[in-house]
């Protein structure tokens, strides 16, 4: 299922003067149906970090579904999005170069000479996707953040809805229908009944959805996003990261059934919605509903990562598409922030005993908070706990939930000594049950009695050890008290033991 690919490097741009360079940073322009996106990536790694990223709404779909052609108008902005993004590519040494055409582009009659004229001007290539190519990639962005990743997909854009099945980490049916949001609005000519009986009549002849009942699915695409974002400021949810936002069925057939029953005028005073998605949202909302009312999954989720990162991974080389996107994500920030932070796995081994019995997940996390555990050391003393804890609760990482975000904040925030009563932590704190605070409290003093015990210095943490049986906690100190006793360690050790609820001794 993998799509033929074609690979453009600044020195094959002839009109553009873009000059190859050895920063190895990866640019990838998605000529859409509704915008185009230049996302710029500082390197071609598990997980890489946009440096730019901008959209330029086009609409090169509208009026698609009447005329069969382009929407001239958004022909004129796409070209004049295409003469800025190649010049900044040129500037900001961009290595490799992917521009992907997706719906309008491959459903238009006059997509052929547009792509003809982009390369007329700018000497570049566009890769226009099959809707088969095109969901593909789009499943590989989802599995690039959750390499496990189960259920269905849905990709929405402004021309087409890809959906594809996800087993366990791989994917395999796949369809793409006429169901994107600008298309769905002018097949039905606005009207929301008749776009009803297109969308049921479409996700009729997809025999296979039925197959995904009371599995996850994972929601992809900017107007899916949009609903996201309104449920977020309606609820008043504490956390404002849209990927890996969940909804229960009824939450999300609440929200869409609303949505889809709104007028643009009404949704441009709802909180959350951008005016340039009015007009189209009752259609993203309607196509969900029905999707949902299909399929009946165990829950929504919205995921941040989309097509862009599915061609990001499938770039990637064997070695790196096997890693772990969050520990790789964690290791590169440590090696960015850090001092000379003691590493993460020497911290776990030393931690291994007062952890215990812990399934793959939690040890996962464990590695995570151990990894980030010096993240804050720039910062100002009086603002070094909060400051750490928004930060690593903002993260660009993948795969991890909101609970997973709180858990790894809370527990680096307990590391760097922050207090209890912190009005920002205590917002997003209800995401957890009790016994995962204090379980993040736990493993932030445990930290904290590293970080303190090694002076961050790699090698010493391995010359004591922690030692938890029944209910009494040990510190083996000896042979080396002189270099490692002190009354911040013996403050440090007590406050340990206390939040576990044992005794403890040190040796």
């Amino acid at each position: 299922m993998t799509p033929n690919t074609a690979t453009l490097k600044p020195s094959d741009i002839a009109n553009s003067n873009v000059k190859p360079a050895s920063s190895g940073r990866i640019g990838v322009v998605d000529i859409g149906s509704n915008s185009v996106r230049m996302v710029v990536y500082d390197a071609l790694a598990r997980l890489p970090v946009p440096v730019f990223n901008e959209r330029v709404t086009c609409r090169l779909g509208s009026g698609l579904g009447r005329f069969g052609t382009l929407n001239p108008e958004g022909v004129e902005l796409a070209l004049t999005a295409l003469t800025r993004f190649t010049n900044l590519a040129r500037e900001m040494d961009v290595e490799r170069f992917e521009l992907l055409g997706t719906a309008a582009v491959r459903d238009a009659t006059d997509g052929p000479d547009f792509v003809a004229e982009i390369y007329r001007r700018f000497g570049a290539s566009v890769q226009v996707l099959t809707g088969e190519a095109e969901a593909s990639l789009a499943a590989l962005g989802i599995l690039a953040g959750s390499p496990t990743a189960d259920g269905l997909l849905g990709d929405m854009g402004g021309g087409s809805l890809d959906l594809v099945g996800l087993d366990d980490g791989d994917f395999g049916n796949s369809k793409t229908l006429p169901l994107g949001h600008l298309r769905i609005r002018e097949d039905s000519d606005r009207d929301i009944g008749v776009a009803k009986k297109i969308i049921d009549e479409k996700f009729a002849a997809v025999e296979w959805l039925g197959d995904y009942k009371n599995r996850p699915l994972h929601l992809v695409g900017g107007s899916w996003r949009a609903l996201a974002r309104v449920s977020i400021e309606q609820s008043d949810y504490p956390l404002k990261v849209l990927d890996n936002y969940t909804l229960d069925v009824r939450a999300a057939e609440n929200l869409t059934r609303l949505i889809s029953g709104l007028s643009p005028a009404s949704l441009e005073k709802l909180a959350g919605v951008a005016r340039r998605r009015a007009d189209t949202l009752p259609y993203s909302a309607l196509v969900l509903l029905r999707l949902i009312e299909n399929v009946r999954p165990s829950h929504v989720v919205f995921s941040g990562y989309s097509m862009r990162e599915g061609k990001l991974f499938e770039l990637l080389p064997p070695e790196l598409k096997i890693q772990d996107p969050l520990i790789s994500a964690c290791e590169g920030f440590a090696r960015r922030s850090g001092r000379f932070s003691i590493h993460g796995d020497e911290t776990m081994r030393w931690m291994a005993s007062l952890l215990g019995e812990q399934s793959e997940a939690d040890r996962r996390l464990c590695l995570a908070a151990s990894l980030l555990s010096d993240i804050g050391w720039t910062e100002h003393p009086d603002y070094r706990a909060l400051h750490a804890f928004t930060r690593v609760l903002r993260l660009p990482i993948a795969g991890v939930s909101h609970w997973d975000r709180v858990f790894l904040a809370l527990a680096v925030f307990v590391r760097y000594n922050g207090g209890r009563k912190q009005f920002e932590v205590n917002q997003v704190r209800v995401l957890l049950d009790e016994d995962l605070q204090r379980r993040a409290a736990i493993l932030g003093l445990a930290l904290r009695l590293a970080h303190v015990l090694s002076g961050g210095i790699e090698g010493l943490l391995p010359r004591t050890t922690l030692t938890l049986k029944g209910k009494h906690l040990t510190l083996h100190l000896s042979p080396n008290q002189e270099l490692f006793m002190s009354v911040a360690v013996e403050r440090l050790f007590e406050s340990l033991a206390d939040t576990m609820g044992v005794k403890g001794q040190i040796t």
